[in-house]
């Protein structure tokens, strides 16, 4: 068996506009659409410490299944199409999640999100600064 590739990221502080979208109603709900898991309103921000292939991913065009986002409301200045490139991962070799990479962000290759059945922060008592580690889920 091939063992699988395992991707690093640095937990860094976000503005908190993943937990105020996911609240909004049917956020949770899309969610659990999108990636197979129960996840928990917000997201844990990372920085990956080498570029991702975002061919490896899978791409969701909000407008194609109804969601908005306004990025402006987030203070974010973008104003290109939204949406995510997403792909189930396991993080620390135990907690099921979802990578997610949103074109809005800075840096397309490294600015990474997990989102999760388990707020991960606290599970692996992490802080800003510390290294997570994650597989792609087949």
């Amino acid at each position: 068996m091939e063992k699988k590739q395992i991707y690093r990221g640095t937990v860094r502080t976000g503005r908190g506009g993943g937990a105020a979208e996911m609240s909004r109603p049917g956020g949770l709900e899309g969610f659990k659409q999108l990636t197979g898991l129960a996840v928990l309103p917000g997201t844990l921000n990372i920085d990956l410490t080498e570029p991702f292939d975002l061919s490896l991913l899978k791409y969701l065009k909000f407008a194609d299944v109804g969601w908005e986002f306004d990025p402006a409301a987030q203070g974010i200045k973008y104003d290109g199409e939204t949406g995510a490139y997403y792909r189930r991962a396991t993080v620390a070799e135990q907690y099921p999640a979802c990578v997610l990479v949103f074109t809005w962000v800075t840096n397309i290759h490294t600015d990474s999100e997990l989102v999760s059945p388990h707020h991960l922060r606290t599970a692996l008592n992490l802080e800003d600064g510390d290294t997570v580690e994650f597989t792609l889920d087949d």
